[in-house]
């Protein structure tokens, strides 16, 4: 099982309690404000933020958030985590929406072909060790791409989970010592779809198919009537998050974890 692998120079307390005091400041300052306002903000070069990044997962909802962020900046930087188990569709629906966005600062971050080799050399740890699997080619490569950026920008939102409904506009990353800002964290499942229909967003394919939520093939199936969006992550196990998103009061393993 790969060890966890924590960023080379971890943030110190301090460091921890200014980012905490800026995260509340901006709270204050965007709250009621549009997400694509919050995008300008984000992109804004201001005191608090440098140099963001959006990670995007080119997902079952990905489109709205980069959409929004192709009315700020269509040069913004955007990472793709290739994990090597993408659904084909998936890659496919990066090129098509990155080409229909005009957006020209996508980037794609593999897995450390070492890395893999050591702890993965068959491709099969997902079967047997999922935590394991998405450290290796989620957490350890979305750690090593943000090196050089102070803040990252995701898609979460309070109503995909049960463990997200405490995602705030902007969060402290206490592992990573960054910024983390969600511009959509209060947008309902219908504002989402509304949204896609209102400015004519390619879809992604599988979602026809009942994939809400979509993440690597082997552990993602469709979704059920009246179930969750990503009650097909991981089906079969506990586990609901992939662990890229640091929580202290949840697990990033078989009991609920980005």
């Amino acid at each position: 099982m790969p060890s966890i692998k924590r960023p080379s120079s971890s943030p110190s307390p301090s460091e921890v309690t200014r980012l905490e005091a800026v995260a509340r400041r901006l709270n204050k300052a965007w709250s009621g404000l549009p997400a694509v306002e919050i995008l300008r903000n984000a992109f804004a070069d201001s005191a608090f933020i440098k140099n963001p990044v959006l990670v995007s997962s080119f997902g079952a909802d990905s489109a709205v958030l980069l959409h929004l962020l192709s009315l700020v900046d269509q040069s913004a930087e955007v990472v793709f985590l290739d994990t090597g188990f993408h659904f084909d569709e998936t890659l496919a629906y990066r090129s098509q929406l990155t080409r229909a966005l005009g957006l020209t600062g996508v980037r794609v971050a593999r897995v450390d072909p070492l890395e893999a080799k050591r702890h993965d050399a068959q491709g099969r740890l997902h079967r047997d060790q999922a935590d394991a699997c998405c450290q290796l080619r989620k957490v350890n490569t979305l750690n090593r791409h943000l090196r050089m950026n102070d803040a990252w920008i995701s898609g979460q939102r309070q109503a995909q989970s049960s463990t997200r409904v405490e995602v705030q506009c902007v969060e402290v990353d206490r592992l990573r010592g960054k910024l983390k800002i969600n511009p959509l964290a209060q947008w309902s499942e219908n504002e989402i779809a509304t949204y896609k229909v209102a400015n004519d967003l390619l879809e992604h394919p599988l979602v026809s198919q009942g994939f809400w939520s979509v993440g690597c093939a082997p552990c993602t199936s469709p979704v059920m009537f009246g179930e969750a969006s990503r009650a097909g992550r991981w089906r079969g196990s506990a586990k609901l998050e992939c662990g890229l998103h640091d929580r202290t009061h949840i697990i990033a393993s078989s009991e609920n974890v980005a």
